[in-house]
């Protein structure tokens, strides 16, 4: 991927993480709030903890973490890799950010790349993040994992989703 990718999203835009968005990421990341909703984010979350992901993008896909950006601000992330996750810094919560992110990422990854379907998932109790999932069409696959949650040093409930490309091609 180039370092020039970017995916418009109406008032947003969606680009690779950088190392200057460092102390951006960690000023929104460390907060317990936010990081408790997430796998393997912990919490403090510090730099070097942006780093190890910066270097883990690196290595594996620079889809699996796309800053999102408005104003020059990183908002929060969302990614692909190979599954649909995010997250929003509080202060930016509750204005349909991470929908419109969310569903940018979506419509390219079944524009752009071999894909039938994308799978993602969500902490039981996180009704923004299921909220989210549905309005752009996922569907719950029965499948729930116990996982461990870095920040809370605890095993949650993953509800897992997944959206068909053919479901995809039919909203409205």
């Amino acid at each position: 991927m180039k370092h020039d990718f970017g995916i418009r999203a109406g008032r947003l835009t969606l680009r690779p993480l950088t190392v200057g968005d460092g102390d951006q990421v960690v000023s929104l990341l460390n907060d317990y709030e936010v990081a408790r909703w997430l796998t393997v984010v912990p919490h403090p979350y510090t730099l070097a903890d942006f780093n190890g992901f910066l270097a883990h993008l690196a290595d594996t896909s620079p889809l699996g973490g796309l800053a999102i950006e408005e104003h020059g601000q990183v908002l929060g992330v969302v990614g692909l890799d190979p599954t649909l996750g995010y997250w929003l810094g509080r202060a930016h919560q509750g204005r349909g950010v991470m929908t419109e992110a969310a569903r940018a990422l979506v419509d390219w990854a079944f524009t752009n790349l071999e894909i039938d379907q994308i799978g993602s998932g969500y902490f039981a109790g996180n009704h923004a993040s299921r909220a989210v999932l549905q309005s752009l069409g996922f569907r719950h696959t029965g499948v729930v994992e116990h996982v461990n949650c870095a920040s809370q040093g605890i095993d949650v409930e993953l509800i897992k989703v997944e959206l068909s490309q053919s479901d995809w091609a039919l909203r409205e």
